[in-house]
């Protein structure tokens, strides 16, 4: 009982410390540029790495994720991968997965992200102040601005840090402790919800959160989860970008409406495993 009650306590922790060192690490560069400008300009310096940073808005949050991601893959590495060894792990992970996995992964993020278009349609309805704030948080965030570090900074460390944390840790610290799946899977999606500090985006990534837990759990596999982490974050902006330049508003909405039985067969596919090469 008491071994089964301190992986409870590591999931709170994991959590914790992620709130800390995310907000501490931007907190560091902060001081850190503002030292590193002083020294080599003075006043004007820190000004001028002030405006860099604001300019370079994606290196600012590579900076963050490598500091933070930094810590919780090496605790994952220590307290899943470590006591079983490389090779057994990767073959743990990898004995669900299949070409058909990844091919109905494909759609099913294409629809959930028009879902989520939908579900920020209600939320304007509901709760305009809340909408306004979050479109001007993603206009001041360098989300649509395209480049290598972009791609880093939006597909790739935030799918393998987030990951890690939420359905990696925190997921796995709460079945160890006893919790059912459904409870786990429940909690740590409220808590990937709370990681974003924003409602609209809380609200949208708690339910992303609940569905990148229950593939996780599906696939025994945190790789498809991470692929569709970074695939919803690819859609979320080149794609939407893509649409709302070239398509007309009727057709946007007439994919938004076709997104919700486009996820549901896709889920389903998904989750008898159609296409699946069955293991005799």
């Amino acid at each position: 009982m008491m071994k089964k009650g301190v992986n409870y306590v590591l999931a709170v922790l994991v959590f914790v410390f992620t709130m800390i060192l995310i907000n501490g690490s931007g907190l560091l560069l902060s001081v850190g540029s503002a030292l590193f400008g002083a020294v080599i300009g003075g006043a004007g310096g820190i000004d001028m790495v002030y405006e860099y940073l604001l300019d370079n808005l994606n290196l600012y949050s590579c900076l963050i994720y490598v500091i933070t991601g930094s810590v919780f893959l090496l605790w994952y590495y220590f307290a899943f991968i470590a006591p079983v060894g490389a090779d057994r792990f990767l073959t743990a992970q990898t004995k669900k997965l299949s070409p058909s996995c990844f091919i109905w992964l494909v759609p099913l993020t294409f629809a959930v992200q028009h879902i989520v278009s939908l579900l920020m349609g209600l939320i304007m309805m509901l709760m305009p102040s809340a909408m306004e704030n979050y479109t001007d948080l993603v206009e001041t965030s360098g989300l649509s601005e395209y480049s290598l570090v972009w791609a880093v900074a939006t597909l790739v460390l935030p799918p393998l840090v987030e990951e890690t944390i939420f359905r990696g840790l925190i997921l796995q610290y709460l079945r160890r402790g006893g919790a059912c799946f459904l409870a786990a899977n429940l909690i740590q999606a409220v808590l990937f919800g709370v990681f974003h500090m924003n409602l609209v985006q809380g609200i949208y990534t708690a339910l992303f959160g609940f569905l990148l837990g229950y593939l996780a759990w599906r696939y025994e596999s945190l790789f498809v989860p991470m692929a569709m982490h970074a695939l919803f974050n690819f859609f979320g902006t080149v794609l939407i970008d893509l649409e709302s330049r070239f398509l007309p508003d009727i057709l946007v909405g007439l994919i938004i409406l076709g997104s919700i039985p486009l996820a549901v067969i896709a889920l389903v596919l998904m989750h008898f495993g159609i296409g699946e090469r069955k293991n005799k």
